[in-house]
């Protein structure tokens, strides 16, 4: 499946559990900062993705999110992570792309709507 399949199947489930009208979805969407989603919003997505699909997603993108070292020196420089897991992550954080200072706090805020749609196509969904 291409990704405008996926974004077309994903967009009617976006809209649903965060409350809003499919309209105001594009695939550029953040979830958190233009979308209003919050870590709830964030889990109910995962599954519904994983049943709709037929994905892991939480085995897969989100895995190497939550197993950043923040402590370590080649993760972290003062408050920024550094440039080899920023372009780790551009593949699954489009809106990374051309940013060189990013915090931790930071990361979530630019996963979009296409990020899912990523995940679910390197997934085979």
């Amino acid at each position: 499946m291409d990704r405008l399949n996926i974004f077309e199947r994903l967009r009617p489930m976006i809209a649903d559990s965060l409350a809003i009208d499919a309209s105001e979805i594009s695939p550029q969407s953040r979830l958190i900062d233009d979308l209003g989603a919050d870590s709830l919003d964030f889990v109910d997505l995962i599954f519904a993705i994983e049943k709709e699909f037929g994905v892991r997603v939480r085995e897969a993108d989100f895995n190497f999110l939550a197993k950043l070292d923040f402590t370590s020196p080649t993760v972290m420089k003062d408050v920024f992570i550094t440039a080899e897991p920023i372009v780790r992550l551009r593949p699954l954080l489009p809106a990374l792309a051309n940013r060189e200072q990013v915090t931790p706090q930071q990361l979530f805020s630019f996963m979009t709507v296409d990020s899912l749609c990523a995940m679910i196509e390197r997934q085979g969904g």
